[in-house]
């Protein structure tokens, strides 16, 4: 098989059971990936058997003394060792700016659908050449981190960092590019009521305690999706352009 041909290994770490790669995960199976998707609950495998590691968001912390956060912490710095292309979103993002000198900290929460606007960095990124100047992203924290020394910005808006690259085979998310419609469908059915949407409790909770309204994060979820849809599929591209390499 010709080496573009050959399907690349990528272990995604699952942090939450209602919380799957989603967008980035079809974008990743398009361009020619395998996905062993894995939860923080469990031991995971060495990350040497693959060829790139995928950590998703989380409800836990990323200070949190607990196995999950350990577990998923102990896999980025693996893969970082190993020279592994490792993409964190969220809590995964901050574990990876933690792992390369970055900080976690608690920021002012940021819930729905906001604007982030791309530095010029963005423009030559693997992940993120051609995107908007300014677009709208699910945005779902109240933990954010600082650059890692030497990360260069590719994504930012005014309550802090949105994305990083740190190297050329590391790249941390704050915000949500994974998330599909059915799944902020679900969530606003949670909202509405937390017996509907089938998501855990605790995820419904975190949004109807800061009052998100679920009519406007379904609306702003269908008037985002053609850039979010753009913007998944060329960080799957990107990234498994990145494992082959």
């Amino acid at each position: 098989m010709a080496e573009a041909e050959r399907p690349v290994r990528i272990v995604v770490v699952q942090n939450d059971v209602d919380k799957g790669p989603g967008r980035i995960g079809d974008a990743l199976k398009a361009a020619g990936a395998a996905l062993d998707v894995r939860m923080a609950d469990d031991e995971l495998p060495s990350v040497a058997g693959y060829d790139g590691l995928v950590v998703l968001p989380g409800l836990n912390d990323p200070v949190d003394d607990l196995p999950p956060v350990h577990r998923a912490r102990a896999a980025i710095e693996e893969a970082l060792g190993l020279g592994r292309p490792v993409l964190g979103v969220c809590r995964g993002g901050q574990l990876v700016a933690q792992a390369l000198g970055g900080e976690a900290y608690a920021c002012d929460v940021e819930q729905g659908y906001h604007d982030v606007r791309s530095t010029p960095a963005a423009q030559d990124d693997p992940l993120l050449a051609g995107v908007p100047a300014v677009y709208s992203s699910l945005h779902a924290h109240a933990w954010a981190f600082t650059p890692p020394p030497g990360a260069v910005v590719l994504l930012e808006n005014d309550v802090s960092v949105q994305a990083v690259r740190c190297g050329e085979r590391a790249w941390a998310f704050q915000c949500h590019p994974e998330a599909p419609i059915a799944w902020v469908d679900a969530l606003a059915r949670a909202i509405r009521d937390p017996a509907d949407g089938g998501l855990l409790p605790r995820t419904g909770d975190f949004f109807t305690r800061h009052g998100v309204d679920p009519d406007r994060l379904e609306a702003d979820a269908r008037a985002a999706d053609a850039s979010a849809a753009a913007i998944a599929a060329g960080i799957g591209r990107g990234f498994v352009d990145a494992c082959r390499r």
